[in-house]
């Protein structure tokens, strides 16, 4: 283009000279033409000068574009995150209703994987999500509750000692206890522990066997204290139970450890914190962790003082795991926290998550924890340490479940299923 231009412009001028000399010449009009004449070339200098600057500040752009290209290309490419829809928030779970109920029979819905309990005072039935009866028994119980994992729905009345457990087909086997049924604590599939409570004698603990029904052990605890909660190894070749005791005036935190013969192996008192803890847990290295409403703390048999403590303003819930984690606030009223505990540095990790300041109801699995805040429901995802849902559904929640990907919501209304 710049090579162009001043031929175009040699052109011009030769040709202009060639009209003048063929022109005549007025004398009349030589000052007007003159004036004229040196105008017009003023504008056509005007014009070309103006024509060079656009020309050059348009070279300046495509060079400043063609450098600018060329450093994207020179910078080092930046790290990809692995392709896993989970690390994404989900905007807004798909919600489907698969049963319809009144209010008044919600609180006797549970959800147990792909099926549903009823559980009321004089029946038991275990439906499918289109409300059909798989089982049915007609029953007693005065004050009935459920605990349950991913196979096992034990069923217990908390006025006498009648336990059911089920299975995902059918009913499994029945127990009768002579005192009171006071909870059950899962070994994996394949143990259960039950404790009993007794107004005319201290309290037991029962181990059973999950695939015959058959009581294995029976230990009572004459002066250690009352059985709160029960927690077996990873392994399942122990199990420490958790108990408390009134010291004078003070509460003594006692864990006593058995094998599954019935031998008593260890004992464990942490003095130095004086607790109602109500929760025991392992880590992956099987160290116990007992919780309180208030505090956390980490033991090991074999050291005598504590692997590590947590004191926030309130603990929430914990959810057991290869790595524990806690729903806790550092002020009683403040905002939930996600703390976990990592067994391999030993440490306490929190992390900063907008989750609310109260939960409702509470469960987990491997890859989620969940839960409600009203009528918010919100998915833990495990794995990448991101809260992947925050969604609110236009019933009352009573009750949570997972279902491998699918967030199982007893309402008011009915269930309802959101899709992960």
């Amino acid at each position: 283009m710049k090579k162009d231009n001043p031929i175009i412009a040699d052109r011009d001028d030769s040709n202009r000279k060639k009209r003048d000399l063929a022109e005549p010449h007025n004398p009349e009009k030589s000052l007007l033409s003159s004036k004229i004449a040196k105008s017009g070339l003023r504008q056509k200098r005007a014009g070309k000068n103006q024509h060079k600057g656009l020309i050059i500040i348009g070279l300046l752009i495509l060079v400043f574009f063609g450098l600018l290209i060329v450093l994207i290309f020179k910078l080092p490419d930046s790290p990809e995150l692995p392709e896993d829809d989970s690390l994404q928030p989900i905007e807004s779970a798909n919600v489907e209703t698969v049963l319809e109920f009144s209010s008044h029979d919600a609180n006797r819905y549970y959800p147990f994987g792909h099926l549903l309990i009823y559980l009321s005072q004089d029946q038991i039935t275990m439906k499918n999500y289109a409300g059909k009866d798989i089982y049915q028994e007609q029953i007693d119980f005065a004050r009935p509750v459920g605990v349950y994992n991913a196979n096992y729905f034990v069923a217990g009345d908390r006025n006498s000692g009648q336990i059911i457990v089920l299975d995902n087909h059918s009913k499994k086997f029945s127990l009768h206890l002579d005192g009171c049924f006071a909870g059950a604590y899962f070994g994996g599939d394949d143990y259960l522990a039950i404790i009993e409570e007794n107004p005319d004698q201290p309290g037991f603990v029962h181990i059973i066997n999950m695939q015959t029904g058959e009581k294995m052990l029976m230990i009572q605890f004459f002066e250690s204290g009352y059985p709160l909660a029960v927690s077996f190894s990873d392994n399942l070749d122990f199990f420490d139970v958790l108990l408390t005791n009134i010291k004078g005036s003070m509460i003594q935190p006692i864990i006593k450890r058995y094998d599954l013969n019935g031998n008593q192996i260890g004992q464990k008192l942490p003095d130095d914190h004086p607790f109602l803890y109500g929760k025991i847990d392992h880590d992956s290295n099987n160290n116990i962790v007992i919780t309180c409403t208030s505090n956390i703390l980490v033991l090991n048999f074999e050291q005598e003082k504590p692997i590590a403590g947590y004191t926030p303003g309130k603990v929430y819930e914990i959810a057991a795991g290869k790595k524990l984690t806690a729903l806790a606030s550092t002020h009683i009223e403040g905002s939930l926290q996600i703390v976990e505990w990592d067994p391999e540095k030993q440490v306490f990790n929190e992390k900063e998550l907008e989750i609310g300041t109260s939960i409702d109801n509470f469960t987990y699995s491997a890859d989620y924890i969940t839960f409600n805040d009203g009528n918010k429901v919100k998915v833990f995802d495990r794995k990448s340490g991101i809260l992947i849902l925050d969604q609110v559904v236009p019933s009352d929640i009573v009750r949570i479940g997972i279902n491998s990907n699918q967030i199982i919501l007893i309402t008011d209304q009915g269930v309802k299923i959101l899709n992960l």
